[in-house]
């Protein structure tokens, strides 16, 4: 088993038994003192829109007039860079030392890793050809993106997106509320199973 298998072990038998320890407390405390834990509930029941915080994202943001006004400059800039992308993964990059050093920074296995930096000299490389294509429009004719901006600036709603979120769901407390006992002692039994079939195991 390799490092990083035995570390995501680790984290997921942590995991587990600090739920099943977790579960045995409430359960405990569904059992006994059922008020107390209502009260508790009550008082972590605390709503959290995400319309405040994806407020910031759903401001529109517009840099085509720039690019636009600057379309020589932009050109440049963007052809400039995408044939030092395209020259250096091309020809100066040296993939088998990048291989060592990141088999020295991450535990990750080499073919795993071979493949993942594959994929990224791919991307990048497919990335440099679509800004070398766009600078050289922004370089000769600016005006034939216009089509392209109108079909890709597709405005995407975040909070339509989120909308499903935003819908109070409070059908298990009920249920919880109304058989209190009965699920402290289920909760108990499943902690109890959980905790001692890893103890077992372990």
């Amino acid at each position: 088993m390799s490092d990083v298998n035995k570390m995501l072990l680790h984290v997921l038998l942590l995991v587990l038994m600090t739920g099943s320890i977790a579960g045995l407390f409430a359960g405990t405390a569904l059992v006994l003192r059922p008020a107390w834990l209502l009260h508790v509930g009550n008082f972590v029941n605390r709503w959290i829109s995400t319309r405040l915080m994806s407020r910031v994202l759903e401001r529109m943001v517009r840099v085509d007039r720039w690019f636009y006004r600057h379309h020589y400059a932009s050109g440049i800039f963007l052809l400039g860079g995408a044939i030092f992308l395209i020259q250096f993964f091309t020809g100066r990059f040296d993939k088998e030392r990048t291989l060592i050093e990141f088999r020295h920074l991450f535990s990750i296995p080499p073919a795993l890793l071979d493949r993942l930096l594959d994929s990224a000299v791919l991307t990048i490389l497919l990335g440099a050809a679509f800004a070398l294509i766009i600078s050289l429009f922004l370089l000769i004719r600016p005006s034939m993106l216009k089509s392209f901006e109108q079909g890709a600036n597709q405005w995407i709603s975040l909070r339509r997106a989120l909308k499903p979120l935003e819908i109070s769901r409070f059908g298990m407390d009920e249920f919880v509320f109304q058989n209190v006992q009965m699920t402290g002692v289920l909760l108990l039994c499943g902690s109890l199973y959980t905790l001692l079939g890893l103890t077992i195991w372990l």
